[in-house]
């Protein structure tokens, strides 16, 4: 395939997988026992059937899903998401600000975890053949089964509550936003940990190694001058993915740590059923996901590539 029809064939992807996504949000809204014009209206203090059905007709509730859809759409390529139905506020301020706090978990939490799975990948490799090695990959193999959500609340529990360690809210600079990046980076650490002793073991079995082995190198040096730069090339595109969905499953952590992104405005908003914000936020996160698997694509190619020039 062309590198012209591949780019072309993932921007349909993106375009498709946009479009799908927000159709079956509409959708799914639209099959709610409350509507938006009721949910408002509540809100309001008014809950005359007369007064919801004029809400819901002023909002444009009324009519056709198709063309509530068709006008959400046109409003989106003029940049114009509409206004919350809580605080009457610009979704885009909303979305964007919400996009920040995501944005800075998510890249904290990648460092985090491309540091730990070398440190960790090294360590499984170096000790695979003793006790240690055993103990760290039952530990990792753990680490993997446990969701985020569970260690983001045991985390407060006992890192804030009990040893009182660190200050449940109000926290500013990194530590606003280094425990949830740490909860999220766990699973990763443990995965990618794995992900990269195999591939060291792979590499170290090469040619090229045995002659280095021959050359009187140690295998620590030969490992970290050698196989680890391969071992890390090949996780590179599945690390891209595991991106995506970190800014896709942030939702709950949070939630738990009080941290306005783009996870937390769409379970506030589902409980508001504030439709503007959970389509855009839902668009934003469909983008986001999309956007990271279509980079681990391309670099996948390339080394594809790369491997088959060589």
């Amino acid at each position: 395939m062309s590198t012209k029809r591949f780019l072309l064939q993932k921007i349909l992807q993106l375009f498709l997988t946009l479009f799908l996504v927000t159709a079956i949000t509409f959708i799914l809204m639209q099959l709610s026992p409350i509507d938006a014009a009721e949910a408002y209206s509540r809100r309001i203090f008014t809950v005359d059937e007369t007064r919801i059905e004029a809400v819901r007709e002023q909002m444009g509730l009324n009519r056709p899903i198709v063309v509530q859809y068709l006008d959400w759409l046109n409003d989106l390529l003029h940049f114009d998401l509409g206004n919350s139905y809580v605080d009457n506020r610009d979704v885009f301020l909303i979305v964007g600000s919400a996009l920040k706090e995501t944005a800075c978990i998510v890249l904290l939490s990648a460092v985090l975890q491309a540091v730990g799975a070398l440190i960790l990948g090294v360590l499984l490799y170096l000790t695979r053949k003793n006790v240690m090695g055993k103990i760290l990959a039952f530990t990792s193999i753990a680490a993997i089964s446990i969701p985020a959500f569970y260690l983001a609340t045991s985390f407060i529990d006992v890192v804030a509550v009990r040893w009182n360690l660190i200050s449940v809210s109000g926290n500013t600079g990194l530590m606003r936003y280094l425990p949830a990046a740490l909860c999220l980076a766990v699973g990763g650490i443990a995965f990618f940990g794995q992900m990269l002793s195999k591939a060291i073991q792979q590499a170290m079995s090469e040619d090229s190694v045995l002659y280095a082995r021959c050359r009187g190198l140690s295998d620590p040096y030969i490992v970290v001058r050698y196989a680890m730069p391969q071992a890390i090339i090949s996780t590179v595109p599945t690390f891209m993915q595991m991106m995506g969905m970190c800014m896709a499953g942030s939702a709950i952590v949070e939630n738990i740590f009080s941290l306005p992104g783009l996870g937390y405005r769409i379970v506030n908003s589902l409980k508001n059923r504030d439709l503007p914000v959970i389509y855009a936020t839902v668009l934003f996160l469909a983008f986001a996901l999309v956007i990271f698997n279509i980079l681990a694509d391309i670099i996948q190619r390339l080394l594809q590539t790369r491997k088959g020039g060589l």
